[in-house]
């Protein structure tokens, strides 16, 4: 069985988020700049007060094994949530763009370069790690004597998989942090021929209209749920094709929400 991340105390709970709300703050460029003519969610990298009502009911208060609470039963605990779900399937449910990859990869380095700052900000010794092996993963840490001590394969994720409950009986929420399946067995096999005595993180920056947060997964916990299979293969992109030779990765699966550590936890492996 997985074994979990999730962190226990209430304090956690308080000190990701804050960490959390300093990243969006550092990150504002993003949206103000890069992002300022693109169709984006209306919170889209921001963190406001229903948000914070969301991490708690969504995440920290659902402990591994419970029972995952419906959208629809939260309603009633967390006041707006009704209306901005129904946002959220009106805007996520919309007719995607191609998805075209070049610019995909630019946005993702954007939130790599953004992550990396803040990390330094705070005095976490980051740097990129894969300039020379783009199978390694995204970020490496070093200790003080700027040796590597830890790797980050970050991932962010934006567009909630609104009708997860349909295809895959699992709330949007928590069933919306997705992982490309045979892209990730490939970057297993390299890091554990590159870099087997290296920790690897897999870090997700989680930013739906409801659930904000940083989250993340051992390389160990990934390995073992692709062993599991993939959960859903989804359709082809007409970005997915350069010269009609598929570049996207369509087979996808999606790592239990509450099984992952929270923000705090992170730093402490980190620092």
């Amino acid at each position: 069985m997985t074994q979990s991340l999730f962190p226990a105390d209430e304090n956690s709970r308080q000190l990701s988020i804050a960490i959390y709300k300093d990243l969006v703050e550092h990150s504002k460029d993003i949206r103000d700049k890069y992002l300022s003519n693109v169709d984006k969610f209306h919170n889209q990298l921001m963190f406001n007060e229903i948000n914070e009502h969301c991490y708690k009911e969504m995440y920290s208060n659902v402990k591994p094994g419970q029972r995952i609470p419906l959208t629809t039963e939260l309603f009633e605990k967390i006041n707006g949530l009704n209306e901005l779900n129904k946002e959220g399937y009106s805007f996520f449910l919309k007719p995607r763009n191609k998805s075209v990859k070049g610019l995909d990869v630019q946005l993702g380095m954007k939130f790599e370069e953004a992550f990396i700052s803040f990390l330094n900000n705070n005095k976490i010794l980051a740097g990129r790690a894969d300039v020379k092996n783009r199978r390694l993963p995204d970020i490496h840490i070093l200790d003080k004597t700027r040796n590597i001590k830890a790797y980050i394969e970050l991932k962010y994720h934006h567009a909630p998989f609104m009708l997860s409950h349909k295809f895959l009986g699992r709330e949007s929420y928590e069933g919306s942090i997705t992982l490309d399946t045979v892209k990730l067995e490939k970057q297993i096999i390299e890091c554990e021929s590159e870099i087997p005595n290296r920790p690897v993180y897999v870090v997700h920056w989680v930013d739906f209209h409801h659930l904000k947060g940083i989250f993340f997964n051992t390389l160990g916990q990934v390995k073992e749920y692709l062993g599991e299979g993939s959960e859903y293969d989804r359709r082809d992109r007409p970005g997915d094709y350069v010269m009609n030779k598929k570049i996207g990765y369509t087979e996808k699966f999606y790592p239990p929400l509450h099984e992952m550590g929270d923000f705090a936890e992170l730093v402490r492996h980190l620092s």
